[in-house]
Protein backbone atom coordinates (compact mmCIF):
# COMPACT_ATOMS: atom_id res chain seq x y z
CA UNK A 1 0.00 0.00 0.00
CA UNK A 2 2.39 2.62 1.13
CA UNK A 3 4.43 1.81 -2.26
CA UNK A 4 0.77 2.46 -4.51
CA UNK A 5 0.42 5.92 -1.93
CA UNK A 6 4.26 6.77 -3.42
CA UNK A 7 3.67 6.66 -6.77
CA UNK A 8 0.58 8.43 -7.02
CA UNK A 9 2.37 10.87 -5.86
CA UNK A 10 5.58 10.69 -7.64
CA UNK A 11 2.26 10.98 -10.31
CA UNK A 12 1.15 14.15 -9.32
CA UNK A 13 4.08 16.27 -8.05
CA UNK A 14 5.12 18.93 -9.91
CA UNK A 15 8.83 18.84 -11.94
CA UNK A 16 10.80 21.27 -11.62
CA UNK A 17 14.18 22.05 -13.63
CA UNK A 18 16.76 23.57 -11.46
CA UNK A 19 19.58 25.35 -13.70
CA UNK A 20 22.36 26.92 -12.09
CA UNK A 21 26.11 26.46 -11.87
CA UNK A 22 26.30 26.96 -8.15
CA UNK A 23 26.02 23.51 -6.97
CA UNK A 24 25.61 24.14 -3.38
CA UNK A 25 22.81 26.54 -4.57
CA UNK A 26 21.26 23.86 -6.82
CA UNK A 27 21.61 21.28 -3.97
CA UNK A 28 20.01 23.63 -1.67
CA UNK A 29 17.52 24.36 -3.63
CA UNK A 30 16.78 20.89 -4.67
CA UNK A 31 16.01 19.99 -1.38
CA UNK A 32 13.83 22.39 -0.12
CA UNK A 33 11.66 21.59 -3.16
CA UNK A 34 11.54 17.99 -2.34
CA UNK A 35 10.60 18.61 1.02
CA UNK A 36 7.47 20.59 -0.44
CA UNK A 37 6.66 17.62 -2.76
CA UNK A 38 8.35 18.53 -5.52
CA UNK A 39 10.01 16.42 -8.14
CA UNK A 40 13.30 17.72 -9.69
CA UNK A 41 15.89 17.48 -12.34
CA UNK A 42 18.93 19.99 -12.20
CA UNK A 43 21.62 21.01 -14.83
CA UNK A 44 24.51 22.96 -14.03
CA UNK A 45 24.56 25.70 -17.37
CA UNK A 46 21.96 26.42 -19.81
CA UNK A 47 23.21 24.09 -22.25
CA UNK A 48 22.56 20.70 -19.84
CA UNK A 49 19.54 22.39 -19.17
CA UNK A 50 17.89 22.48 -22.54
CA UNK A 51 18.80 18.84 -23.05
CA UNK A 52 17.43 18.13 -19.68
CA UNK A 53 14.13 19.93 -20.33
CA UNK A 54 13.63 18.16 -23.89
CA UNK A 55 14.14 14.44 -22.14
CA UNK A 56 11.96 15.24 -19.04
CA UNK A 57 9.66 18.23 -20.07
CA UNK A 58 9.45 19.54 -16.33
CA UNK A 59 6.10 21.52 -15.15
CA UNK A 60 8.08 24.64 -14.41
CA UNK A 61 11.80 25.93 -14.49
CA UNK A 62 14.22 27.94 -12.21
CA UNK A 63 17.74 29.33 -13.77
CA UNK A 64 20.73 31.54 -12.75
CA UNK A 65 21.15 34.37 -15.27
CA UNK A 66 25.56 34.23 -14.52
CA UNK A 67 26.58 30.86 -16.06
CA UNK A 68 29.21 29.41 -18.30
CA UNK A 69 28.50 27.17 -21.43
CA UNK A 70 25.23 28.82 -22.28
CA UNK A 71 24.02 31.59 -19.20
CA UNK A 72 20.59 32.40 -18.52
CA UNK A 73 19.48 35.08 -20.96
CA UNK A 74 20.56 33.17 -24.13
CA UNK A 75 19.25 29.62 -22.42
CA UNK A 76 15.25 31.51 -21.92
CA UNK A 77 15.66 32.41 -25.58
CA UNK A 78 16.50 29.17 -26.74
CA UNK A 79 13.80 27.51 -24.00
CA UNK A 80 11.01 30.08 -25.37
CA UNK A 81 12.18 28.95 -29.27
CA UNK A 82 10.45 25.92 -29.26
CA UNK A 83 8.51 26.00 -25.45
CA UNK A 84 5.94 29.33 -25.08
CA UNK A 85 3.90 27.73 -22.20
CA UNK A 86 6.45 26.73 -19.14
CA UNK A 87 6.40 28.93 -16.37
CA UNK A 88 10.55 30.46 -16.24
CA UNK A 89 11.75 32.13 -12.74
CA UNK A 90 15.22 33.75 -13.51
CA UNK A 91 17.59 33.93 -10.47
CA UNK A 92 20.48 35.92 -10.12
CA UNK A 93 22.99 38.07 -7.29
CA UNK A 94 24.72 41.39 -8.30
CA UNK A 95 27.28 40.82 -11.00
CA UNK A 96 29.22 44.19 -11.33
CA UNK A 97 26.28 46.44 -10.22
CA UNK A 98 23.85 44.86 -13.74
CA UNK A 99 21.56 43.04 -11.88
CA UNK A 100 18.52 44.26 -12.11
CA UNK A 101 19.78 44.91 -16.11
CA UNK A 102 20.05 41.30 -15.89
CA UNK A 103 16.51 40.90 -14.48
CA UNK A 104 14.95 43.02 -16.57
CA UNK A 105 16.13 41.57 -19.53
CA UNK A 106 15.35 38.17 -18.43
CA UNK A 107 11.59 39.46 -17.88
CA UNK A 108 11.67 40.84 -21.62
CA UNK A 109 12.23 37.81 -23.51
CA UNK A 110 10.23 35.33 -21.26
CA UNK A 111 11.24 34.42 -17.98
CA UNK A 112 7.62 34.58 -15.95
CA UNK A 113 9.16 35.84 -12.77
CA UNK A 114 12.72 36.93 -11.28
CA UNK A 115 13.97 36.94 -8.00
CA UNK A 116 17.40 38.41 -6.68
CA UNK A 117 19.75 36.57 -4.97
CA UNK A 118 20.29 35.61 -2.09
CA UNK A 119 16.34 34.19 -2.46
CA UNK A 120 14.28 33.95 0.64
CA UNK A 121 12.64 30.16 0.92
CA UNK A 122 9.53 31.62 1.67
CA UNK A 123 9.88 33.98 -1.38
CA UNK A 124 10.98 31.20 -3.63
CA UNK A 125 8.56 29.16 -2.67
CA UNK A 126 5.59 31.75 -3.17
CA UNK A 127 7.12 32.45 -6.46
CA UNK A 128 6.56 28.22 -7.34
CA UNK A 129 3.27 28.19 -5.99
CA UNK A 130 2.06 31.39 -8.44
CA UNK A 131 3.29 29.46 -11.57
CA UNK A 132 2.21 25.64 -10.92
Amino acid sequence: MKEIIIKMMEKTAKHILVVDDDEMLRSFVKELLKLNNYTVSEAADGKAGIKEFRENTPDLVITDIIMPEMEGISFIRKLREFNEDTPIIAITGNIHGHMDEYLEISSKIGANEILRKPVKSKEFLDAIDRLT
